[in-house]
């Protein structure tokens, strides 16, 4: 799949998924905010950063997807990373916004009474069936499309449908006149903030520091054993799912003409991406052709 047409997959992904998070945010922040739920006012605002991250989420897609130039030698796609940490960067603060904004409550011990309706109730569940198709939708294309932005959005949507069982049970709490659900579950929403916005800077970072993909011994296995090559040594990698750098020593016979190694080298790179495939869409591989001599091995 060429960048540009993947650009064009994953922004639509973006697109839809934007206008369904603000819609979301809006039906809850209302809600929340009439009713007095902090639980709900909280995953409102949330859905609010969700569909911030989906425009930043959108910038950084386009400039990922342009093609190498003399200064970028391989590419923009480091962009993608860079966006996703800006997501957890966003997740993280918005942990921390709602905590200032709560604090008084959360710490006093005397929260304001919430009244208990149908439009709490409808809300949520509006909610929760968007946040399940964004989940859905979001996981699905990440993976087709090889995009961690669209994985890792889609990932924290999941978590979002899942604290809104919470929530749902929250507001039912304070037709019991129990208040303290709806704090917990807050403040729970919160810790689970910052979980996910470490969680997606770790898996982002390590490709942003060039960190090695695990690539099956059995592929470097099946490569030394076509005929005439005798070993592959110094073999490194790093990337990520959409574009991945590989590079290795190839031994060869060295009774083989400069033609033939070339040929045998061409072999082997074919191969590699044939297995690689299912991993990775754009896989760039450099191979150094050495002629075998004794002891020239791993």
């Amino acid at each position: 799949m060429s960048l540009n047409i993947r650009e064009k997959q994953i922004k639509k992904v973006l697109y839809i998924t934007m206008g369904l998070n603000i819609l979301s945010a809006l039906i809850k922040i209302i809600a929340g905010s009439t009713f007095h739920y902090l639980s709900l006012s909280s995953s409102g605002l949330e859905s609010v950063f969700d569909g911030f991250g989906n425009v930043v989420a959108l910038v950084a897609i386009t400039y990922a997807s342009m093609p190498g130039d003399k200064n970028h030698n391989y590419g923009h796609y480091k962009f993608e990373n860079i966006g996703s940490l800006f997501l957890s960067l966003l997740l993280f603060s918005s942990a921390v916004s709602l905590f200032l904004t709560h604090k008084d409550n959360l710490i006093s011990g005397t929260p304001a009474p919430r009244e208990f309706g149908i439009v709490p109730i409808v809300s949520i569940l509006v909610s929760m069936a968007i946040s399940y198709f964004v989940a859905t939708y979001e996981r699905n294309e990440g993976k087709r499309l090889n995009s961690r932005l669209l994985t890792a959005d889609g990932e924290h949507t999941q978590g979002d449908f899942i604290l809104s069982f919470g929530v749902l049970i929250s507001i039912i709490s304070s037709k019991f006149g129990l208040v303290w659900p709806d704090m917990i579950i807050g403040f729970l929403i919160i810790i689970y903030l910052i979980y996910l916005a470490i969680k997606i800077a770790r898996g982002n970072l390590n490709d942003l520091l060039d960190h090695s993909p695990d690539i099956e011994k059995e592929f470097i296995k099946e490569i030394e054993s076509l005929p005439q090559i005798i070993d592959i040594h110094k073999f490194r990698a790093r990337g990520n799912t959409h574009w991945m750098h590989i590079d290795f020593h190839l031994l060869v016979d060295s009774k083989l003409s400069l033609i033939e190694a070339h040929a045998l080298s061409h072999k082997a790179e074919d191969l590699l991406k044939k297995r690689l495939s299912s991993y990775c869409h754009n896989i760039d591989i450099t191979i150094h052709v050495e002629p075998y001599e004794k002891n020239h091995r791993d």
